[in-house]
């Protein structure tokens, strides 16, 4: 019974957890193209905060299931997983932010832990796990891709948004301004991208599974 009411919740932090991405990532950028490094930096504290928080309540969520196994057989593993894996992404960008530390080993993390939970998805739709095998595959794609996809924004981070004022941050020693400012407008734009993408799946997803248990409660 309380699996039902906690899938609900947790597809709602997903969608919150993109939006936060989305907003916080675009006005970082806003701030950055009207040369107000003050306001990206501000605009960058406060989304990491928002995320570490949304990050330690999906924890919460993922240990639960971790630890008591409510679900039938592999779903633990399925459902389980990835939420931690999403969790221990934001609650380390929402520390190393806060504690001006180089986020780009977040951006590492976010590479290796998005390419499990591709595979995740993969494997679970070649499996036909879930009723929405295809809804809940594109799910998994669009969080697992925008993980990945993390990684060059965080070095975008540490060298240009907290590296003029903190350049320890910053991975090798560079400028204020990149070198190539269109393939970084690539890579940050498809990072959006994919984070609004990720952020419609879990809307879909989440329409189908809060029509289905409003209508059906246990």
């Amino acid at each position: 019974m309380s699996f039902l009411d906690d899938l609900t919740l947790i597809i709602d932090l997903l969608v919150l957890i993109a939006a936060v991405v989305f907003y916080t990532g675009f006005m970082v950028w806003l701030s950055y193209r009207r040369n107000d490094t003050d306001r990206a930096v501000s605009h960058l504290r406060e989304g990491a905060t928002l995320l570490g928080l949304l990050g330690g309540l999906a924890g919460i969520f993922g240990l639960w299931v971790e630890l008591t196994w409510p679900l039938p057989g592999a779903y633990n593993i399925y459902f389980g997983d990835p939420i931690i894996m999403l969790a221990i992404l934001l609650v380390a960008f929402g520390v190393t932010v806060s504690r001006k530390l180089p986020t780009h080993f977040v951006g590492m993390l976010g590479v290796v832990l998005g390419s499990g939970v591709i595979f995740y998805g993969s494997r679970a739709y070649l499996l036909n796990l879930t009723s929405d095998p295809f809804e809940t595959f594109l799910l998994y794609l669009g969080y697992g891709a925008a993980a990945i996809m993390a990684y060059p924004a965080t070095l975008f981070i540490d060298w240009f948004i907290v590296g003029p004022q903190l350049p320890s941050v910053q991975p090798l020693p560079s400028g204020p301004k990149p070198d190539n400012p269109r393939m970084w407008m690539v890579l940050l734009g498809l990072f959006l991208l994919i984070v609004v993408l990720a952020g419609v799946a879990a809307v879909i997803y989440g329409f189908t599974s809060v029509w289905a248990h409003l209508g059906s409660p246990p």
